[in-house]
């Protein structure tokens, strides 16, 4: 069983109390005298074809040209019968004012027209004038256009509401979604470096426990100072997603040297070169910079062979060029890709984010190149990246020099 709302209710009542009124307005003026100075007619005839006319009005919703025809037909029938009268004329205004509703506005308004010249016609052939039943039908389609327009206007702006909500939902989804992936960079970029010291030292501490317990202790104390930084870290990152304005000072590279002293404490030999004069970079391309040399240095200590590595900073016309290089296993490249295949991710999620591009691999010749280009400017509308970022594949070749 289908349960009815209460907003279905008032429909269905005043649906009704629009059928029975249209009814009373059909049938009633048949009575009317039809010429100035005649008495009332109580003519069956009269009364039967407006009634008639009445019942064809209730399916004007479903066939409204339909109907209008049927309407029409019949006020021309009582024409020549001599039973033509006000109630069919109001019967024609109603079915003119329908057609209004549903029919296109040129359509409408060329019925409207030839309904008007047509009572006007049947009149003067009935031998009296009718300047009022053509007003009437006039009325009629002015009536249902001004009701037409303000139906449009309602919907139109129903739709660009809705249309809004749902925007609104998806461009709220769109940057919850962002944020989760903001947070999971940042989460991996501050612990992945140190839980990967920690866990290379604890390999240290328990081999040589017993035999070089001296080099077991260095071990520990590594673990401990690389704990408190990631419990450092994890906390000015919390506080910062608690309260966005919270300031936790610069980060870029201006802290490459303290990345590239932190990589030499572990026995990690990092060779840093600047190409070009260094300029002022925008903060994101600043902090996607060091996070790109941090978490490829942190790739290449743990996956590299040499324990060195070479860092490249081009300063291009309207990119930042990171290149960085360290030795690998002539078989490594597969390994390589399943090992840091969430530090690669998280990496190219990162540089997407400002608009750079990210390649990586073993060049065969025993080496694991990474270069990521970040654009400095912002993008023109016929321009997704600067034409820097072309440059021939042989600049990453400058990666190991050592």
């Amino acid at each position: 069983m289908v349960a009815r709302s209460a907003s279905d209710g008032h429909r269905g009542v005043r649906g009704w109390i629009v059928s029975a009124a249209t009814v009373v307005l059909v049938i009633i003026p048949g009575v009317v005298p039809p010429h100035p100075g005649a008495g009332f007619v109580w003519s069956p005839d009269v009364l039967a074809l407006n009634a008639m006319a009445a019942a064809i009005l209730m399916g004007r919703h479903q066939r409204p040209l339909a109907v209008l025809a049927a309407v029409i037909g019949v006020v021309a029938v009582s024409v020549p019968l001599g039973l033509f009268n006000p109630g069919l004329v109001l019967a024609a205004g109603v079915a003119v004012y329908t057609t209004m509703l549903y029919a296109t506005r040129r359509r409408g308004f060329v019925l409207t027209a030839l309904v008007a010249l047509a009572m006007l016609a049947f009149v003067f052939v009935d031998g009296y004038s009718g300047l009022q039943n053509v007003l009437t039908v006039l009325l009629g389609g002015a009536i249902g256009d001004a009701v037409r327009t303000q139906r449009d206007y309602v919907a139109s702006v129903t739709e660009r509401a809705e249309r809004a909500e749902r925007t609104r939902d998806a461009v709220a989804g769109q940057r919850v979604a962002e944020t989760r992936l903001a947070i999971a960079r940042d989460l991996h970029d501050v612990v992945a470096h140190q839980i990967s010291v920690i866990n290379l030292h604890a390999g240290v501490a328990a081999s040589s426990l017993r035999n070089r317990p001296a080099d077991a202790e260095k071990s520990l104390a590594v673990i401990r100072s690389a704990s408190r930084t990631a419990l450092t870290e994890i906390g000015d990152l919390m506080a910062t997603l608690r309260d966005p304005t919270t300031a936790i000072g610069p980060f870029g590279l201006s802290q490459l040297d303290d990345v590239v002293r932190e990589f030499a404490s572990h026995g990690m030999e990092v060779a840093v070169h600047i190409d070009g004069d260094p300029y002022e970079l925008p903060a994101s391309i600043d902090v996607t910079a060091l996070r790109v040399v941090q978490e490829a240095l942190t790739n290449a200590h743990k996956h590299g062979t040499g324990h060195r590595a070479h860092v490249l900073i081009g300063y291009l016309p309207r990119a930042l060029r990171i290149t960085v290089s360290n030795p690998t296993a002539s078989d490594g490249a597969g390994a390589r890709h399943l090992g840091m295949n969430q530090g690669l991710i998280g990496m190219r999620e990162r540089v997407d984010s400002v608009r750079g591009a990210l390649r990586y691999g073993a060049d065969g010749t025993g080496r694991w190149l990474l270069v990521a280009d970040l654009p400095t400017e912002p993008a023109h509308d016929d321009q997704d990246t600067p034409d820097d970022l072309d440059a021939p594949d042989d600049v990453a070749a400058q990666g190991d020099t050592q």
